[in-house]
């Protein structure tokens, strides 16, 4: 196999030095992006196994209470409204 003349012929140092640093080159690209993705791709798993749960989740139905709001606006003090009505109407007392 090593006797062969191609080989010894198309395989030098150089190319073999050239091979490994563009492999190094892609191992230091994908690297960082696997340790990046690869909690992304548990919780997704995790995700599937909590989906699965609450397909099975009971019968039992839940009742929403009617929440109370209280405005609490508070009016300001020294602005004091007097509303003055002039009636024609006549007046009864009882």
């Amino acid at each position: 196999m090593f006797n062969a003349p191609g080989v010894a012929r198309g395989l030098s140092f150089t190319k073999v030095i050239g091979g490994l640093s563009k492999t190094l080159q892609i191992a230091n690209q994908v690297i960082p992006l696997y340790q990046k993705a690869k909690p992304m791709i548990h919780n997704a798993r995790s995700m599937m196994g909590i989906l699965k749960e609450f397909k099975k989740s009971n019968p039992k139905t839940i009742e929403a209470k009617e929440a109370v709001v209280i405005n609490t606006t508070a009016k300001p003090k020294n602005s004091i409204t007097t509303k003055k009505e002039e009636s024609t109407s006549p007046t009864f007392f009882l």
